[in-house]
């Protein structure tokens, strides 16, 4: 059921929460209600059209079974699990993540048995060894590898680390009179070669295009990437937030900014 189903099942139950709740953001009892059962994993949050990018649920029952975890096991599978989808992170980076203390934090990536590895640049990351190990075998691909990325993938948010991401005659670039590399996440979703953020964009339902700005003069790979990413979007999805509540209205700003930033 969705949430006016659950209120009109429910009945009497579902208290009102009155003005004082609808100024807090709870106009009733049931989201609360509905957020601790899911806490408890006794139900789950369905899309009603399968779709993760709009604010539409209904809610089914989950018999999700007990961990049998104690508080270390569960910080040490989240650090694991944290360190696989990054790659490697810092500790700063693993406790905004994660919420850890440093105690708690060091504590789970010696149980998970991370290593450190110093960059480039005279960071330190902690590593799982598997992933040393391929970061030792890894060469650069001589080809272009274009990928058009959400904001939201690991690459660029799970570290906060987007600055890292530019070559250094990119760090300067600003949008909207804002410098780039100065920001912990990136406004718009990034273009990436290789690894490096070699532009932005933004889809534009209204015109069904891809609003681009690369940094360079887009090569024959880049064109031909957005052009497919570009007729997916139009043909699949309709249009491509960054959240739920990304209206094609709210982004309307950032879409004409990489307009000018482009020449357009």
């Amino acid at each position: 059921m969705d949430p006016k189903q659950l209120k009109d099942e429910l009945g009497d139950s579902v208290r009102s929460l009155g003005d004082e709740g609808k100024k807090k953001g709870a106009s009733t009892t049931l989201p609360t209600a509905l957020g601790l059962l899911q806490a408890d994993g006794r139900i789950r949050r369905v899309p009603v059209n399968g779709r993760l990018d709009q604010q539409r649920y209904a809610y089914t029952a989950w018999s999700l079974p007990p961990s049998g975890m104690d508080d270390d096991g569960a910080r040490r599978l989240l650090l694991e699990r944290y360190l696989g989808w990054t790659g490697g992170a810092t500790l700063k980076q693993s406790q905004w993540f994660t919420a850890f203390t440093v105690a708690q934090t060091k504590a789970a990536l010696a149980a998970v048995g991370a290593v450190e590895v110093t960059t480039a640049a005279g960071d330190v990351l902690w590593m799982l060894p598997a992933d040393v190990e391929r970061l030792a075998a890894f060469e650069e691909p001589r080809e272009q590898q274009i990928h058009l990325l959400a904001g939201t993938d690991s690459l660029v948010l799970h570290r906060r680390n987007s600055a890292d991401l530019f070559a250094d005659q990119d760090k300067g670039k600003k949008v909207l009179d804002t410098t780039l590399a100065l920001q912990a996440d990136l406004p718009d979703h990034p273009i990436l070669d290789r690894g490096r953020t070699i532009g932005l964009w933004q889809y534009d339902p209204g015109k069904e295009r891809i609003a681009v700005w690369t940094f360079e003069p887009p090569t024959p790979a880049v064109s031909q990437r957005i052009a497919e990413v570009e007729a997916w979007i139009r043909d699949e999805l309709g249009d491509f937030r960054s959240f739920s509540l990304d209206s094609p209205a709210s982004r309307q700003v950032r879409i004409d900014a990489l307009d000018a930033a482009a020449g357009r």
